[in-house]
């Protein structure tokens, strides 16, 4: 992320977050009931040449991208100081290099506890899903994920947050083509 954009982003959280805070209850409750997410991302994509059938040796594709992440949780029940949840996110992230232009796409449905209340939380998420890479040609790919974040509630139904996230992913039956992506998020939250 250059430095400019980092500036921006911690400028608007820096607003968000000194201006009048609306959002805390005397009694608050747990996590949830639900959340939505909206976040831009930076992401690695993967190089791998084997996620790159039609592509030759010596392309270069880009080693990051930017792009949103767009996400849905529901909140279940509690178990133990946590409170249970699934959901899913959309990852699309693109990128350029000389020789290529690259789109790294994953949809992730998780698992998650939650420790905090409604005022915010924290929490750790595991799932598996599917990751798609395009170049000049396209190949699909299974996709483990394991990461985790925050969301502090400003408003009562508004919160900035980030999320930080590992993917693993794997072409179809071919060992060349597995690759491992960090993406780091920050952005809104609804609830």
């Amino acid at each position: 992320m250059g430095a400019g954009r980092l500036a921006a982003w911690l400028g608007l959280a820096g607003v968000l977050l000194g201006s009048r805070v609306e959002a805390q209850s005397l009694t608050p409750g747990p996590p949830g009931p639900f959340v939505l997410d909206v976040r831009g991302v930076t992401s690695g994509i993967p190089a791998s040449p084997g996620l790159y059938p039609d592509l030759g040796d010596n392309v270069v594709v880009p080693a990051r991208g930017f792009g949103f992440d767009v996400g849905a949780h529901v909140y279940f029940f509690s178990l133990g100081p946590a409170r249970l949840g699934i959901g899913a996110n959309f990852i699309q992230v693109r990128g350029t290099a000389t020789d290529a232009n690259a789109t790294f796409q994953t949809v992730a449905p998780q698992l998650s506890f939650n420790f905090g209340t409604s005022d915010g939380w924290s929490y750790l998420s595991v799932g598996a899903g599917t990751a798609r890479v395009n170049a000049v040609a396209s190949a699909s790919s299974s996709s483990i994920n394991a990461g985790g974040g925050a969301r502090w509630f400003i408003k009562r139904h508004l919160a900035v947050g980030f999320d930080i996230r590992m993917h693993k992913i794997a072409a179809d039956g071919d060992t060349m083509g597995r690759s491992t992506q960090v993406s780091a998020s920050v952005g809104f939250s609804l609830k």
